[in-house]
Parts: structure tokens; sequence; C-alpha cells
């Protein structure tokens, strides 16, 4: 339809004169009003006479095409009388609107009832964008279920006109997203007459109108589900095939690593290559950085993690686009996240925060990459939420995420990764605030990715690991049992997949054990605990890693093997509760000291073999190699020992150790391992009964897991307020006080019935040889001193101590005790001791009794050296180290409790650290006596790894270790010292263990030192 023509207008106008008789449309059937020929008419009337709708607009109400206005209101006022409710809406508002001109310039045409209506109420006129938007939305949802391409291009027409109108008002975002949902209309009929990148462009419309509103905008919801309708439509961005994108998409579904690997390989070659080009540079650094953090979350690597950092941040020095410079800041703040995971640092977690909330130009938020920097975002705010509790940053996160699965097409290889996000967040919200319908969602979602048990992809692994938390989770809140049972058959799929994925693996096999434990399903918490410590914890803490890597790792597991002893011995399998052990505690340290192990008998089967295998060690051992020589190194390994295994009477070569094995630890004398889990408490009591190894199990009733944390706790705190100066005398009595009741609850809870049980519970006659008795605590009762337990009395003289019964030594596990007597002693006429003595100051309480330690070694015969103060550097203390059989060490140690691998000897100008000294491998290292603060108490952090200085000196070869839990008066050191060495010189010597006991005894009976704070600290470790 054109122009009108003039006998049309005088129609019109004639029909103003009469609205309630004559008004065009209102008095004809419906037939002919519903027609699409006529919409189509009336809709392209109205668009030739946009710009003169309103007086406004014109100038003046003589310029207003009124005969237009009219014809166009009366029709859709006939229309709003034919359709059925739900689809009249947009009719209505066209003809409220254009009414509303109408009644501005000629009331009296208004026709019935809304004349009167609008004589109560006038109605503003409204502005000619949102007269010509309604019309095009009128037609659009009239044309569509009909399939007409002409009625569906006019509305086009019509909204784009609106929104280029509405540019900079309230109503912007509306408009804008409905020319977004017509572009995408039309972009459906996929006809030669429809333009290209049609569906692109109403694609980045809806995302430019979703980007203006505000997160808590009612509007928001609809826009985003149909946002999500018209994205299912879209194909994937199109990604070429070799390039970084592509290998990371090819990664996300199937998980294979070497994908990673190669792809990092070929980046940094792009990088380091002289014809690269400043931008290309730019662009593969940033691959490069994700690639790396990619690797680092499936391998634990974290030189990969501080790579990906280094990359992206150093490229954000130099010239991006906007585009790129985005991206490379939501991919640094993801890799400050796990940097946080990994640390516990809240400066981490603020990086991370800085880098995606760092500003971006406004026209990036319509970009199709717009929804994975949200996702990235999002991530960061749900851990800000676990740290903090800010209710309204976990809402933000579910916000974004609920746009970035709207925004990103299905099949799109980061959507999962979305889906599963947006489900833990609303898990999260779900549990924070109790509502349901949260935690049902986020089951849904994790459902709609985890798929079939036969999918095995990242993404469906993730799904799983997380759906059957919120299954667990759900199932005790709701005491649903069917939610439980089936959040087992997750983590089990899981568990058991053939992937790379070890990590999601093990956290799954680990739930599954746990869950299958408070079902009191026994028979598979059993074979999920086998899964998880004999297959997948190898794996996670794989020797290719660096060894704060590895320790990263293990801090997610940890209590695991605590736990699945319990089981066993719930189970009433005592020995395999022992293997369970022995499997998950002291990994690292088992690992290593496999390293250092002799195989004469390998020497003399294969000579060849032996010689690759003591080379392949002693790379694995070494300071200062890259990860990929690691990597070199591990697989060496693995060959060797295969190779090894292969020859007769060598199939159990460099395995765990079994019953039999473990058994031998009682050759001679009992060992009592206390298994601390938040199931059960049990001392689990190894001991030679008709000639053969038995392990007998007590229980103890009186002790859980949060009362031994507690205790140990309020223990070290007490020792520490004790040796500080300035303590006042009324402080020091109620602390002791705290200190003996401490000792007494060891005493009644744990020591008095190991002791009773194994025949040991009385003190033994003065001069007679104490029995020896070796203890293995779990957890953080290795804080506490077990062999100073307080049997009988309260602490006055007189009082009875486990001392007082036994020769107590301590071992981190049976397997670090076997391996010290596996290693022969070196031979009496070759006893050679380096004593160091220094004061390394800088804030440090002085050390006053340097030269009486020094003076006390000398009782020990053979040839000694010494290093005094700056002649005890680093790095001249490790190579004496090197060539003697014993060593002093009188200098200040620093624990670090949160971080125990870095704790350290203070020396003349520097330190040595744990790590530095599990680098080394002693060949002939018999004992080490550390007259150092802390050198023997382990970390809060890892506690089951038993990481301190002592156990790193056992570590690089010392078969056996003096070492103190604590802090104590230095003056008394050169009088236990000195005993000590006196008995290690004698011709009947008892042994180190004997020696420090007898010591401890005479120590007791000098008035200053008969506290126990004094002399319990000091403790052997050893065979």
């Amino acid at each position: 339809m054109g122009e009108l023509r003039p006998e049309f207008r005088a129609a019109i106008r004639e029909a103003m004169t009469a609205p309630d008789v004559a008004a065009p449309f209102v008095f004809e059937p419906a037939e002919g009003v519903l027609r699409r020929g006529t919409h189509y008419n009336i809709a392209h009337l109205l668009y030739q006479a946009r710009d003169r709708l309103t007086p406004e607009q014109t100038g003046g109400p003589e310029a207003v095409d009124l005969d237009v206005v009219y014809l166009v209101a009366c029709y859709h006022l006939a229309r709003c009388q034919h359709l059925p409710e739900e689809r009249k809406t947009w009719d209505y508002h066209t003809m409220v609107f254009l009414l509303g001109v109408v009644h501005a310039l000629r009331p009296d045409a208004v026709p019935q009832p809304l004349r009167d209506a609008f004589a109560q109420d006038p109605p503003k006129v409204a502005p000619p964008y949102e007269i010509v938007h309604a019309v095009g939305i009128a037609l659009l949802l009239a044309s569509v279920p009909a399939e007409d391409q002409a009625g569906v291009t006019l509305a086009t027409l019509l909204i784009m006109w609106a929104r280029d109108e509405a540019r900079g008002r309230e109503s912007e975002p509306s408009v804008t997203f409905n020319l977004g949902t017509a572009m995408a209309a039309l972009a459906d009929f996929d006809g030669d007459d429809v333009p290209v990148g049609t569906r692109s462009a109403a694609l980045h419309l809806m995302r430019e109108a979703l980007a203006m509103l505000p997160p808590g905008d009612p509007a928001r919801q609809e826009m985003m589900t149909l946002l999500m309708r018209t994205q299912a439509k879209a194909p994937p961005a199109p990604v070429a095939e070799g390039t970084g994108a592509a290998e990371v998409a090819h990664y996300m579904r199937d998980g294979n690593t070497e994908r990673l690997n190669t792809l990092v390989d070929r980046l940094r070659r792009a990088v380091d290559a002289s014809e690269t080009g400043e931008a290309e540079r730019g662009h593969r650094r940033i691959e490069l950085g994700q690639a790396l953090r990619m690797r680092f979350e499936v391998e634990g690597e974290l030189a990969d993690l501080d790579g990906s950092i280094t990359e992206l941040t150093e490229t954000l020095t130099g010239p991006l686009g906007d585009e790129e410079r985005a991206a490379a800041f939501s991919f640094l703040g993801l890799a400050h996240l796990d940097r946080y995971v990994s640390s516990g640092d809240l400066a981490d977690l603020e990086a991370a925060t800085a880098a995606v909330r760092h500003p971006y130009p406004a026209h990036l938020a319509a970009s199709r990459t717009h929804a994975r920097r949200l996702t990235n975002l999002a991530a960061v705010l749900t851990a800000r939420f676990d740290a903090y509790g800010d209710d309204a940053e976990l809402d933000e996160a579910v916000d974004h995420l609920q746009y970035a699965v709207a925004a990103t097409p299905p099949a799109q290889h980061d959507r999962p990764v979305m889906l599963i996000k947006l489900a833990v967040a609303l898990r999260k919200r779900g549990v924070h605030t109790t509502r349901d319908a949260d935690l049902d969602a986020a089951a849904s979602l994790l459902r709609q990715v985890a798929g079939d048990p036969s999918d095995t992809g990242p993404n469906q692994q993730l799904a799983r690991l997380e759906l059957g938390h919120l299954l667990s989770t759900r199932g005790r809140s709701r005491r649903a049992v069917a939610d439980l049972v089936e959040a087992v058959a997750q983590y089990r799929t899981t568990a058991l997949a053939p992937t790379q994925d070890v990590r999601t693996r093990l956290h799954c096999a680990a739930l599954w054990g746990l869950t299958c434990a408070r079902l009191k399903d026994l028979d598979q918490a059993r074979a999920a605990f086998g899964v998880a410590l004999a297959d997948l914890l190898p794996k996670l803490t794989g020797r290719a890693l660096g060894r704060e890597s590895q320790e990263t790792r293990l801090r997610e597991v940890a209590s695991l093997a605590n736990v699945a002893a319990a089981v066993e011995l719930t189970a009433g399998r005592p020995r395999e509760a022992l293997i369970r052990l022995e499997q998950g505690r002291g990994v690292l340290l088992a690992q290593a000291l496999r390293l250092r192990s002799r195989h004469d008998d390998l020497v003399a089967a294969s000579p060849r073999l032996a010689e690759r295998y003591e080379q392949v060690c002693a790379d694995l051992v070494a300071r200062q190699r890259s990860p990929e020589q690691r990597k070199a190194s591990a697989a060496e390994f693995d060959q060797v020992v295969r190779e090894i295994r292969a020859l007769r009477g060598f199939g159990h070569f460099h395995r765990p150790p079994d019953w039999a094995r473990l058994s031998e630890a009682a050759a001679l004398g009992p060992v009592a391992v206390i298994n601390v889990s938040p199931l059960r408490c049990d001392a689990l009591l190894l001991h030679r009964r008709s000639g053969r190894g038995a392990v007998e199990v007590l229980p103890l009733p009186g002790v859980t897991a949060d009362e031994i944390a507690r205790r140990a706790d309020a223990f070290q705190a007490a020792v520490t307020k004790l040796a500080t100066p300035g303590t006042t005398g009324g402080e020091r009595y109620v602390i002791d006080r705290e200190v003996k009741r401490t000792l007494r609850w060891l005493g009644d809870e744990i020591v008095k019935p190991v002791l009773a049980r194994l025949g040991l519970g009385s003190p033994v006659e003065p001069g007679a040889l104490p029995p020896r008795l070796w203890w293995c605590p779990t957890g953080v009762l290795s804080l506490l001193p077990l062999h100073a337990a307080l049997l009988e009395g309260e602490g006055r003289p007189g009082s009875v101590y486990a001392h007082d019964c036994v020769v107590s030594s301590y071992v981190p596990t049976l397997g670090s005790l076997l391996h010290a007597r596996d290693t022969p002693a070196p031979d009496a006429g070759r006893t050679s001791l380096v004593a160091v003595a220094v004061d390394a100051g800088d804030g440090h309480s002085p050390l006053a009794a340097l030269a009486q330690e020094l003076s006390a070694t000398e009782e020990l015969t053979g040839h000694r050296t010494e290093l005094r103060d700056t002649a005890a550097t680093p790095e001249a203390v490790l190579a004496a180290l090197r060539t003697h059989t014993h060593a002093h060490l009188a200098c200040h140690g620093v624990r670090d409790p949160a971080a125990p691998s870095h704790s350290r000897l203070l020396l003349h100008g520097g330190h040595v650290t744990l790590r530095e000294l599990a680098a080394e491998r002693l060949r002939d290292a018999e004992l080490a006596y550390l007259s150092a603060c802390h050198s023997a108490a382990p970390g809060h952090e890892l506690a089951d790894e038993v990481i301190s200085v002592a156990s790193a000196f056992q570590l690089c070869g010392y078969r056996q270790v003096v070492g103190s839990l604590w802090t104590v008066d230095d003056t008394m050191g050169p009088l236990l010292a000195r005993e000590v060495y006196r008995l290690l010189a004698a011709p009947d010597s008892p042994g180190a263990a004997h020696a420090l006991h007898r010591a401890v005894g005479t120590l007791r009976e000098h008035p200053h030192y008969r506290e126990p704070l004094f002399w319990a600290s000091v403790i052997h470790s050893g065979p």
C-alpha cells in the first residue's frame, strides 16, 4: 500500500466525526481485520508516516498525519476485539499510543468507551519511536507463526527505526533486544534475500541490550530465555582447525592432555620465533597463558601456573586490541584464582578479583566472547562468597552465569563449563539460603552435562563429581536415602572411568568411600578407598611434579588414609587398616625414601639395570630441574622399574609394603600406630606373637579428632607462652597447669591404655634397661608428646610419666622405620661429626650457650669438624653433611605450620630449607642431632606427611634424628647433648634412643629442668 489516496483520507476524516458508528475496521468481521495482507498494509502506512506521528515530532499539530494515525489506531482497536487475550498485548499498546495522539488533537474522534476513559485520565502522548516500536512488535508477533517473511521484514524495519530514535533513552535496552529478536526471526527464513550475518547481528543486539540492564532488572530473565532460544539455532563460533582455540576445544571434549602438551610446545616456539610479528606474538602469549593454566589444572605442576601468570602479565604491558586485552585480564584472573585455591592466600583472591573486574570498553559487552569473561568473573565471585560470605557476590555470580549460558550456543565447547559453574553457584546459594528450588535447578543442569555413564570427557567427569556432591548434601539435609544412593553411583562411575583426569577421579573415589561409610556399606567403602589410595593417589603425586606441586595436590586429600583405615577397622580388618595408612600417609616421604634405598641384590642380578636405576634416582632428587626434565626422568624411571620387575624374583620391586613386610616393623619391639579420624580413633598395636607379627586393635572411645585438634592447639600455645620472656610467675603457673592437664589427658585416654595392653605400664627398676616402644601418631596428634604423657600423679615430684616405663621413639610411617633398619649403620671406626653453631641474629633471641654446646659434642670420639658463626654458611653446612656420619646443629629453626616445607634452619648469610635437604642423598649418614626450635614439629597443614626439619634429615639419609617439638631454654641444650654424646661414645653404647632416654632421665633430676616443658620437647626418630 502506498500513500493514502485523497478519497481514503476523506473517508477517514468523515469517520472521525462519528467514531462510535463509523470508526475504520472497528465494525468489520474478524476475517477481514485479521487478514495478513491488511496487517502488513496498515503497518506499512505507519512506516511511511513515521516522521509525522506527534506534534512534538513535527513542530506542531498541523504537520501530523492524523489520518494515518487514526486509521492505524482503529485497526489495532479492532484487532484487540477479535484476538484472544494472551495475543493482543502489543496491539493494545499500539492502539493506546495512537489514540493518545488522536485524543491530544481531536478528542471527539476517540471511540467509546476510550473517549470517556481518556477524558477522566488523559494519556500522555508517547514518543514516536515507542509508537513505531509497538506497531513493529505487533506485526512481528503476527507474522512469525504465519511464516510471513514480508511481514517479518517490515517489522524489522519498523523496530530498527525505533531503535535509532531510542538511543540514550530508558527503553533503549528493550527496543534493542526486540530488534535482535526480529532479525533472528528474519534469519530463520534462510533465503537468498536474507543478508549474510543476520543471525550474528541479531545475537549481537540481544547481548548488547542485556548488557545495558542492571543485574536485578526484572526484564532480564525473559530476555535471557529468548536469547537462549535464539542462540540454540546458531552454530558455535567458527574455529579453524590447527589453531590454539581448536586444540583447546578438542581437549575440553576428549580430555587428552597430550593435546595441551603439544599446544604448549607449539605456542612457545611461535612466541620465540623471530618472524612472529608483535601483534601475533601478543595473541600467542595469551593462548599460551591459557594453555599453561589448563595444563596446571589437570597435571598440578605449579611451574605451569607461574608461567601462565607471567605470560599474561607481561603480555598486558604491550600493545593489544580491546578484545585481546579483555581476554588477557580474564584469563589472568582465572590463573590467580587457581593460585588462591592452591595457596589459600587471600592476596591471590584479591589479585584474581582485580583482574576479572578490570574495566574494558562498553562495546565488548555485546561481543560473543563476553559470556566467557562473565563466566570467569562468576568463578571468582563464587570463591569470594566462600571466603567472605557476601550473598550479593553469589547472587551476582548466578546472574552472570545465567546470562553466559543463555548467550552461548549449545554446541560450543565451553558451554558445559558454564552450566557446571552455574550449578555450583546455585548449589551454594541453595545450601546457604535453604532454597530447594536452587538445589533442584542445579541438579537438573548437572544431569544435562553429565550425560550417560559412557561419556567420559572432562566436563562430564566434573559434572558427575558436582552432581554427587549436590545429591549427597541434599540427601543428608532431606534424609533422602535415594539421593545418597545416586550420589554413590555418580562418584563410582567417575572414579572408575579410564581417563587422565586423576584429580577429579580421586576426589570421586574418596567421596564414594565416605558416602558408602555413612550408608554402612562397608564392602563398597573399602573398594572405593582401595581405588583412591592404591591406584589414584600415586598418580596424583607423580614423580614428574616438583615437590611443592606434590604438596599442593596432597592438601586436597588430607586425612583420606585415616578414614580409609577407620573403615577397615569397622569391617574387622586391622591388617588392611595398616596397609591403608601406609598407602595414604607419608606419601612423599615414602616416595623419596624408595629413591634412596640400597639394592645390593639388584646389583648382583643386573649391574646394568642397577646403574641405570641409580642414575635416574639421582636425577629425580636433583635440585633445580625443569618440569620437562622431571617428566623425562619420571618416564625413564617407570621404564627402568618395569624392566627390573621383569627379572626373576623382582616382581615386587619398588611396590608399597604388604602385610608381611609391615609386620617386620615389630621385630625389635612393639609399634603403636594411633589412627585419628572423624569416624573413630584407635591404637593399632603391632607386636610379635609366637614369633610372628600381629596387630591388635585398641579402641580409644574417649578420643575424637576434634578433641585432639583442640588440645594440640592449646598445648602449642601454652608451651610457646611459657618459653616467652616476660611471662609472669602467675601466668606461668596457670599455663603450666594447662600443660599438665593435657599430659594427663594423653595418659588417661591414649598412652596408659596402650602401655597396659602391651604389658609395659609399670616403671622400670633403677638401672634396668627399659623396653623400646615406637610411636606412630597420625594427624595433629604428632604435635603432642606421647612419651611425656602423665600416667600417675599431678605432675609434682614423684609423678609417673611414660618416660619412666618405656624408651620412646617416633616414626612417621612403618615404611620409614623399615627403611632405616634396612640401611646399614656406618662402621664404628668411621664415625665422624660436623658440629655447627651459629646465631642468626636478625631479631631472633640470642643463643647464649653455643660455645658450651660445641664443647659438648667433643664427647663423641672420631673425626670432628666445627663450623662456627661466619663459617656456617648454607653451602658449607650442606657440603659437610655429605662427608660426615653424624651432624650436630645448634642454631635457630623457623617453623611454618601452614606451609611446613617452608620451615628452615637459619645459618650465616642464609638458610637451609627442607626442600634443599630433601635433594641430598647421603649414603653413610647415621645421626642428626638438631638443637633447634621446632625441628621435630610438623605443620598443621599436611600433618600426615610429617613434614619437619627432622623428617627432612631422615629423608636425605640419616637413620636417626634427635629434634625438638617446641622452643626451650637454650642453656639446657649443652647439658643434654653432653650426656647423649658421652653415652654414645661408651664402649657398651646402648644406641641413640637409649642414650637420649638416659640423658633425659639425668636432665629430669636437674632442679631447673625437671618440668616436662624442658625435657619433653626433645624426641628421637629412627630405628
